[in-house]
This record gives C-alpha cells, sequence and structure tokens, in this order.
C-alpha cells in the first residue's frame, strides 16, 4: 500500500474535529469523488467522441483538460494557449 500523507493529516484533523475513523474515511471518499468527477467527465466524453465520431487524438483531450483548469503533470509548457489558436 502506498503512503498518503495528505490523507494521513487529513484523520489526524478529523480526529481532533471529533470524528470516527469511519466518519472521516466517508468524508474524506466524497470529498475525492467530487474531486475526480469532472474529469471523469471529461475523459468519458473525449472516448465516446473518439469513438463514434473519430478524427481526434490525445492532443485534444489534453487541451479539454487544461481548458477545465486540470493541466496535465508536468505541463508547465502549455500554461498560456499558443499564438495560432
Amino acid at each position: 500500500m502506498t503512503e498518503q500523507p495528505a490523507r494521513t493529516a487529513a484523520f489526524a484533523a478529523l480526529a481532533k474535529a471529533g470524528l470516527n475513523r469511519y466518519e472521516a474515511n466517508t468524508l474524506l471518499n466524497n470529498h475525492a469523488h467530487e474531486a475526480v468527477t469532472p474529469v471523469m467527465q471529461i475523459v468519458t466524453d473525449y472516448v465516446i467522441e473518439s469513438n463514434d465520431i473519430g478524427g481526434i487524438d490525445c492532443n485534444d483531450l489534453a487541451d479539454r483538460l487544461r481548458t477545465a483548469g486540470y493541466p496535465l503533470v508536468g505541463d508547465d509548457d502549455h500554461d498560456a494557449p499558443d499564438d495560432d489558436e
């Protein structure tokens, strides 16, 4: 199992606030689900469009994610749109 220092810290903070481990876990899982849902919707829409229509590639997915505020890891060189777009 991998270490999750942010989750461990969140558990500690929630325990101080009086939540038991089950309540804290439920709260953290709900937060994680809410955080990934928009990204998964973008990916799902891309996959459906790619299969049904075609003519799009992985750069289109990356652009959709960037536009929605989810830059790819190590994507510092793509913070601003190109001048030719």
